[in-house]
């Protein structure tokens, strides 16, 4: 059963970042609104994202000074998204397809309006059974 769309669960107004600012500015922003990811936006619109994984993987474990390096060189260029009127189990199978656990939602202008995590479906999502016909959309399989 489809019922609930993706503006019911999105994180609306996600804070987001310029690549120009630091790793450090990045970290700071993700631990004070208490996220692992952020949207990195240019001058009209988002140009990748940051995670606090690509944070520690591609520079903190190869020795880069977060103070010094850009957010530029370290984000991801290709960022996934869906619209508020998305169902969930759509966003879901979206995740899948391109294997990653949160999208860009934008609004009916296109303008970017939240986010979409899977995490949070599942943690702000209190019936088991919607929860089930998620995850069965996430991973394509029947959940008992």
């Amino acid at each position: 059963m489809r019922n609930r769309k993706v503006k019911e669960l999105m994180s609306e107004q996600p804070c987001t970042i310029a690549p120009d600012a630091t790793l450090q500015e990045a970290a700071r922003m993700m631990a004070n609104v208490d996220c692992g990811f952020l949207p990195v936006c240019g001058k009209s619109d988002v140009i990748g994202i940051i995670t606090d994984r690509d944070i520690v993987i591609r520079a903190i474990s190869r020795g880069k000074d977060p103070q010094k390096e850009k957010v530029l060189n370290y984000m991801t260029n290709e960022c996934f998204g869906c619209r508020e009127d998305d169902y969930l189990e759509d966003a879901a199978e979206k995740m899948r397809e391109h294997k990653v656990s949160r999208l860009i939602v934008r609004d009916a202008t296109g303008q970017v309006s939240g986010v979409l995590s899977f995490g949070g479906i599942l943690r702000r999502n209190a019936d088991a059974k919607e929860i089930s016909n998620v995850v069965k959309h996430a991973v394509r399989r029947e959940v008992a």
